[in-house]
Order: C-alpha cells, then sequence, then structure tokens
C-alpha cells in the first residue's frame, strides 16, 4: 500500500499527527521514511526514519514511536532528497 500525503500518523500511544510527505533516494527508488506534520495545527514538521514505519492500512501509517518520542525527532532533510518526486537539491 502506497504512503501518501494527509495520511494519518499513528504511534504507539495515539495519533502524532499526518503525512507532510514521503521521503526517497534521489534517482532510486528506496524508501527512506515520511515528514511527519505535527503540533498545534500541523505547523511543525520531524523526520520519521522508514525503519519506524510499521504497516501502513488504509488511511493509517503505524510507527513505532510514542508522541514523547516523535517530538523529539529531527526536521526533515533537504538538498540531495526527493519529496514525491520533486527534487529539493538547492
Amino acid at each position: 500500500m502506497l504512503i501518501e500525503r494527509g495520511m494519518i500518523v499513528r504511534g504507539t500511544d495515539g495519533d502524532l499527527g499526518t503525512v507532510a510527505e514521503v521521503v526517497a533516494d534521489k534517482g532510486v527508488d528506496v524508501f527512506r521514511g515520511i515528514v511527519l506534520a505535527h503540533g498545534l495545527f500541523g505547523l511543525k514538521q520531524a523526520f520519521v526514519p522508514g525503519e519506524q514505519v510499521v504497516r501502513v492500512e488504509q488511511n493509517v501509517v503505524h510507527v513505532r514511536l510514542s508522541k514523547t518520542e516523535a517530538e523529539q525527532l529531527p526536521a526533515p532533510p533537504v538538498g540531495g532528497q526527493t519529496y514525491e518526486g520533486r527534487d529539493l537539491q538547492p
């Protein structure tokens, strides 16, 4: 099942936010992770590595992170990455 923008991201203790972007290596078909939109009105963004994704069901991406762990995730990567087919390299 494909991961798409807007899907709910559910952690080990509830909903964390939504998928803002899907991250893959430029030029190859390798999934690296997702950008999580969370916080008030989804204004904060964090990178969730692909190895944290457990499964995808209907409109939900399940990850093995708690709400506390999600708050401590790093910002999304930039440069050399492709977000859903758009090259973000400067």
